[in-house]
């Protein structure tokens, strides 16, 4: 994860996180997702960021992968406010932080597999426990 910050003084104790772009709602085969976020925290100690991610399939799949992950986020010093960047590009991050099912059901014909239609929710926790807005993106469509 990458990270910039910004000093402001007009940020409350609690964190807040608002998802301010995505680089696409379909992912192809092998593809990257990249996300930027603002954040604010009065204390400038936002420590871990969660995503939680739901298939939405109407189809179930016989196995998937976890659906929660944490993430440590770089440590941004004094300043109160600023952008994190969660970019999966790398072939092990696709499998662990973009599909969901570990054996898809297939489709079609030829058989193909059948992509995962993603609801992702993202969380900020600052040292003192204290939690962010939870920030919602649905669909993203991750082809297989």
């Amino acid at each position: 994860m990458l990270f910039a910050a910004c000093s402001k003084d007009s940020v409350n104790t609690r964190p807040s996180l608002t998802l301010k772009s995505v680089s696409d709602d379909v992912v192809p085969i092998n593809g990257t997702l990249s996300l930027k976020f603002t954040f604010g925290d009065k204390e400038s100690d936002i420590d871990s960021m969660y995503i939680y991610r739901t298939r939405m399939n109407i189809k179930k799949a016989t196995q998937t992968v976890r659906d929660s992950i944490k993430l440590r986020v770089a440590d941004y010093s004094t300043n109160t406010t600023g952008e994190m960047f969660i970019d999966f590009t790398c072939a092990a991050c696709y499998q662990n932080y973009l599909i969901s099912a570990v054996n898809p059901p297939t489709s079609g014909t030829p058989p193909r597999n059948e992509a995962d239609s993603m609801l992702y929710k993202f969380v900020v926790k600052d040292r003192q426990k204290n939690v962010s807005d939870t920030v919602y993106y649905s669909p993203i469509v991750i082809l297989r």
